[in-house]
């Protein structure tokens, strides 16, 4: 072989090196727009689109429910005070030992549970508050039957 034929050797490798460099720069471009087109229509596809609305209904009825066992929670605390007043009278001070510590017994349990279940809900809500404000949920949350875009968390008093 003489130096021309080496030559074009050369420039026939360097050639096919570079196409298939070429090749590969655009093979790993359309990954990353394959990738990208899978992560569109995983988040925003019909499928998302009907998961996350379900999933937005399902923990807007959750919440719902903890509010009416709220008000259950609320009435049972409520009912402990009434029942004592009315048996023992209004001022504790006069209650005998046992009384007072039957009643205390009694309205820390009520109290303890309506706490348990405030805490359940707001930590619902917080969930619930939270994919709310994700922007991937944003094209979700036009449909009128939606539920309240957040929820205010409850405090004991």
């Amino acid at each position: 072989m003489n130096a021309q034929d080496w030559k074009s050797l050369f420039k026939l490798g360097l050639g096919a090196m570079l196409l298939i460099a070429a090749l590969g720069a655009v093979a790993y471009g359309l990954g990353w727009i394959g990738s990208a087109a899978v992560v569109v229509k995983e988040e925003f596809g019909p499928e998302a689109a009907l998961r996350k609305y379900e999933w937005f209904i399902d923990q807007s009825s959750a919440i719902k429910k903890a509010d009416a066992d709220i008000v259950l929670f609320e009435q049972r605390r409520a009912n402990v005070e009434t029942q004592f007043v009315a048996t023992y009278g209004a001022d504790k001070t006069k209650w005998i030992l046992s009384v007072q510590a039957q009643y205390n017994q009694q309205a820390g349990a009520a109290r303890d549970d309506l706490l348990a279940v405030v805490s359940n809900r707001n930590g619902i809500v917080r969930d619930y508050n939270a994919q709310s404000e994700k922007f991937n949920w944003a094209p979700f949350m036009t449909r009128t039957d939606l539920p309240p875009q957040s929820y205010v968390e409850y405090v004991v008093k």
